[in-house]
């Protein structure tokens, strides 16, 4: 059955191109319409070398729907740093290759272990149908999430989306071109989120523990730290030392994790309907 889209809701579409409106409209179109099993969605914007077709850059274009917005945008944001989408290799081979718009399916039942992965990990996100396409040095991929306890898409139902990739592709194209990415690759979101999580948790860091926290989720090493702060990196293992024990941690690694599960502890309970 051949997809369509009413008229008026083209058009809306079209007239709110660069504007937040656009996605609230296709979020109302995508979850009302094409696949009213939706949960969430994002839109993702990949420069590929135009000859070697290597991907050197992703902007996150907007995303909309049920997940939290909070964490979402935290989960996309991590996801943003060159460590965690450099090796979503699965991804980047469709990216590297894409002519012609596209549909994947991912099952996202195995995520790595790192910050960005226990997100996800404890997150309702379960499978992911994504519609690729490319314009020019870009490719864009548009991801439309089912609840992990939802049924999975069905070949009716996957046609259907693969139907609305020569519609849509040239729309984010044009949507990016008018619009700045949602998401900077700016650290100030996960800073924020740390911070608000040691309040959640009732920990209380001297400034300079704070200050080696952040440098620490960062990425920064230690003797990049002990420069930019003028001190010693023997007292940069002190403060990094005193602040894990405070918090009750060992690692960056397990510094990541504590925020996902004080965040997860002290999340308000989904309203009833």
């Amino acid at each position: 059955m051949q997809q369509t889209i009413a008229l008026d809701t083209a058009g809306g579409l079209l007239q709110s191109l660069g504007t937040a409106q656009f996605t609230t409209r296709l979020w109302s179109w995508l979850h009302g319409v094409v696949d009213p099993s939706s949960y969430h969605m994002t839109a993702l914007r990949f420069r590929r070398d135009s000859q070697q077709q290597a991907v050197e850059q992703l902007d996150v274009l907007f995303f909309a729907g049920n997940a939290d917005p909070e964490e979402t945008r935290l989960a996309l944001s991590l996801y943003q740093q060159d460590m965690e989408w450099k090796q979503d290799r699965q991804l980047l081979q469709f990216i590297e290759q894409v002519q012609d718009p596209q549909l994947v399916l991912s099952r996202n039942e195995v995520y790595p272990p790192t910050a960005y992965g226990r997100m996800i990990a404890q997150s309702p996100l379960g499978e992911e149908c994504s519609l690729l396409g490319c314009e020019t040095d870009y490719v864009y991929l548009l991801s439309i999430f089912r609840n992990r306890h939802t049924p999975s898409f069905t070949l009716g139902e996957l046609s259907r989306l693969r139907q609305t990739c020569h519609f849509l592709i040239p729309l984010l194209a044009r949507h990016a071109q008018l619009s700045t990415p949602c998401i900077t690759p700016s650290q100030d979101t996960l800073l924020q989120y740390f911070d608000r999580c040691l309040q959640l948790a009732g920990k209380q860091l001297s400034g300079r523990e704070r200050l080696i926290c952040h440098a620490m989720l960062q990425g920064w090493s230690v003797p990049q730290i002990a420069e930019h702060v003028s001190i010693s990196q023997c007292s940069v293992r002190t403060y990094m030392e005193r602040a894990l024990a405070k918090i009750g941690v060992t690692s960056k690694s397990e510094l990541f994790a504590w925020c996902v599960t004080v965040e997860q502890r002290h999340r308000p309970p989904a309203a009833m309907s």
